[in-house]
Formats: structure tokens, sequence, C-alpha cells
């Protein structure tokens, strides 16, 4: 059996991972998280048949840190030793992920990290802080490409879950079909995606988890995985007709925005009496606390460029602000699926005037431990695609075709880890343990140098809205690798 090391115990952990070693039951583990959480996790683990190797729980350090505190670094040096630990899992704060991930590549250990690679502090209301995302991303690839030298001997994967996602599979055949058979790739790309994380006002403040007092928000919560599929989806593009440079704008919706669209009168005549009871601030101090804060919303605009022709229009809109089912005032402790969050997910892809590929993936309640899987719209399953072709053009292809996702990807995970995107995650995960395992393979769906271009995207739609914060102009450039 394989050792495995986990670090940060959080929501996401305890929804994908742990039901995920508990199915499989062919992994042991060592658990690692900070002194504060050690409570809740020995709360957690009561309830679990599976248990841990050893629990590490370590100080709390600063996200200025460039590297793991020494005496972080010898008890967990001391773990990789005992148990001839191979891999590890970075399931902490993202404001942490650059100091693990440091580590582990420093001991040749594998890693599979969750979005987004790294983060910094005030990134979407101080420019030069985007800087240090690129420059996370550069030092790792350089210990990465050193390891791995003159022929792999460790694995680097990033939880991109929607690359190892049958559905976007699919499409990007679809995709490259049409561009094989008429030259021409994917001309824009609209994606938006809503998930209902409604957060009151003390909330906003108080709560660290998918936080906005950090000075970040959306783009780091979810957002990266869409930055990601755009450049899945076009990855195939042949070099006379692929993106060397991108031009950006963004706009965020931030939490002083929020406030005013649902103001504290209206939040005491929704939930009368009991919102005073509960709520800390008044608006002075929620006006202080949360000028930095980072974004609820962002709508962002890109054009992707070949020196200065436009090779296609992208544009992503990431809500939180958005239809959700959260009908109680004290939130549920269980903040990753359990406090009213719903996805809503469409996609709008053009490839010129040969093919439209729609994608849509409505919920209309949360995830349930109900035994049927409702593929239907609004179910928890739901995610259908629509091919549009022009038949008038070229005689053998199908004018128009839907496909459910439940004829593309079977259903593993079960309980509220279940869903067509949880399955993906397994999938994800599982290629990660086939490598500890020794079961190599020759290309890595979601390998980290191949995300180069998504961190020069998140630092500069991050940039471009840290310039209009401070009433700057917001157009940013960025160059692209090929």
């Amino acid at each position: 059996m394989e050792n495995i090391m986990i670090i940060g115990i959080g929501h996401h952990c305890r929804r994908i991972y742990y039901p995920l070693f508990e199915k499989l039951g062919t992994y042991n583990f060592i658990l690692v998280d900070i002194s504060s959480e050690k409570k809740k996790i020995k709360r957690y683990l009561s309830k679990m048949k599976l248990k841990p190797l050893e629990e590490i729980y370590v100080g709390k350090f600063s996200e200025e840190d460039t590297s793991l505190p020494i005496e972080i670094k010898e008890k967990l040096n001391e773990q990789i030793k005992k148990y001839s630990v191979k891999g590890i899992i970075v399931s902490t704060d993202p404001l942490y992920h650059y100091q693990y991930a440091k580590w582990a590549l420093e001991n040749e250990l594998s890693i599979l990290m969750d979005k987004p690679i790294t983060i910094s502090k005030d990134v979407s209301t101080n420019p030069e802080q985007s800087n240090k995302l690129i420059e996370h991303y550069l030092d790792l690839k350089e210990m990465y490409k050193k390891v791995n030298n003159k022929k792999r001997k460790i694995l680097f994967s990033i939880v991109s879950q929607r690359r190892f996602h049958k559905g976007f599979e699919k499409v990007k055949e679809f995709l490259r079909e049409v561009y094989e058979e008429t030259n021409c790739p994917p001309t824009s790309i609209q994606i938006s995606h809503s998930d209902g994380q409604w957060r009151l006002p003390s909330e906003i403040i108080d709560i660290d988890y998918h936080s906005y007092n950090q000075g970040y928000g959306k783009v780091s919560h979810s957002g990266y995985h869409f930055i990601d599929i755009m450049n899945f989806l076009t990855d195939f593009v042949r070099k006379d007709k692929k993106a060397n440079n991108v031009e950006i704008n963004s706009e965020f919706l931030r939490p002083l925005d929020f406030i005013s669209q649902i103001n504290l009168k209206d939040y005491e005549k929704i939930f009368r009496t009991r919102f005073a009871r509960t709520n800390k601030y008044n608006l002075e101090d929620l006006n202080k606390k949360m000028k930095n804060f980072g974004e609820i919303d962002a709508f962002i605009t890109m054009a992707f460029k070949k020196e200065d022709r436009i090779i296609f229009l992208g544009s992503i809109n990431l809500i939180h602000n958005s239809f959700s089912l959260r009908g109680n005032l004290i939130p549920n402790k269980d903040l990753y699926k359990g406090n009213g969050r719903v996805r809503h997910e469409s996609y709008t892809i053009q490839q010129g005037p040969f093919q439209c590929i729609q994608i849509i993936s409505f919920q209309s309640k949360e995830v349930t431990k109900e035994k049927r899987h409702n593929y239907n719209l609004g179910g928890e399953y739901h995610f259908d695609i629509y091919i549009f072709r022009n038949n008038n053009l070229i005689k053998k292809w199908e004018r128009f075709k839907k496909i459910s996702i439940k004829s593309l990807q079977n259903s593993i995970m079960s309980g509220r880890s279940r869903g067509h995107q949880e399955d993906a995650r397994m999938v994800a995960t599982k290629e990660f343990l086939d490598f500890l395992g020794e079961k190599t393979k020759e290309k890595y769906i979601s390998d980290f140098l191949d995300h180069e271009n998504n961190v020069k995207l998140i630092a500069g739609i991050y940039r471009s809205a840290a310039l209009d914060f401070n009433n700057l102009n917001s157009k940013v450039g960025v160059r692209y690798e090929n």
C-alpha cells in the first residue's frame, strides 16, 4: 500500500479526497493541518471508518514566508522518511500552496494540488501583487523541470477536473474535427458560472473559507477552472493560428457594491428582528472593513491575438451573487456545498460559420443523498451538449445533435460527494495515484507545465481589476507561451 500525505483537511478534502480514499481502501495517509483545526478534524475522523497513520498539527505561518518554517519542515521530513512517502496532496488555503509545493519539490515528492496554483493577498486591489503569481509559477516550474531533468521521477498535477470530464473531452473532439476539415479554430468562447454563494454582511468579514477578506475572491475560488478550460479547449490549434498574446479587461463587483444592492435595511426586512440579533457590523464598520476586499463577481473580456490580429474572443462571467437556495440566517457548517449553493454553468463556443456548441449545466437544488440520479434540466447531474453544424456547406455533417452526460460518463462517487464534476475529480486523483503506483504513461492530462498560460491569464485578470480599483487604465496585455 502506498503512503500519501494530505495537507489541509478542510471542507474540500472532506467532501472529495477522504470519501475517495475510503472507497478505494488501498492507500494509507498522513494528515497535516494547523493546530487550531485539531478539534474539528478529530471530531470528523471519529465518524470515519478509515483512519490515518498519523495526524500532524503545525503552527500557522505567514503567507509572506517564501519557504516553510524550519520546525514544520523537520516534522514533515520525519514523516516522509518514516513512511517512505512518495507523494502529497495539497488542499490548503491557496495562500500556502507555494510553500508546500516548494518543500515537496525539494524532497522530490509528487504533488497533486488544488487550484489556484498560488495566490497573493490583496491581488485584486494592488496591481503589483499579480507579479507574484507568475514569479511563484516560474520558481516551481524550474524546480519541477530540474527534478525531471533526464527522466520523469515525479508528477506535479493540478486538479482542474474539467480536463478529465467526459463532456469536455467530447466537445474538444467536435472542435478538433471541424478544425481539421476547415482550418478554422474556435473563434469565440463565452463562459458563465454561478453558484449562489450568498454571504451575509457579517459573514463576508468573518468567514475565512472561500473568503473575500484576504483581497481576492471568486476568480480564485472557482474561476481558475474556467480560465483553464478555455485554454484546454483550444490547445490543439496549430502555430499559424495560435494566439501569442492576450488583451484583458476585468470588471469586479466587490463587497461594498454588494451591500449597496442588498443593504442592511433590506436584510432587516427579509429576516426581521432575527437579523439585528446576529449582525455584528453597522454600515460605517462595513465601509471601513470591506474597503480592500476581493471580488464577489467578475466579468472578464479577452482578445486572444497572434501579433496584432485577433484569433478569438473570450468572455468569462464568474458570479457568486446569483440564484441561491439559502433560506437560513445562520450559515450551515458545510460551506462547500451545504449552504444553498447551486451551480448554473453555460458555454457558447463558436467556430466561425461552421459550428456552434452550447453546453448547459443547470441545477435547481443542492446535492443530496438521494439514490436516483437526475440528468434532466435542474437535476444535480444535468449537463447537456448541443452541437449545431453547417451541413449546407459540408453534407456529411449532422445539422443538430444533443448529447447528455448520461451517455458519456459513468457515475462513480456517492453520497454528498457525488456528481459528474466530482466523478471527474476522482479520475484526476486516480491518475495521480496510478503514477505513485508506477502505472505510468507518456502524457498526463493536467501536468503543472501545461498551466503556465492559465497563471499568466489569472495574473492579467487581477492586474486589470486592481488597476481599475486604483482608477488607472485597466487594459492589460500578457504574452502567451506556444
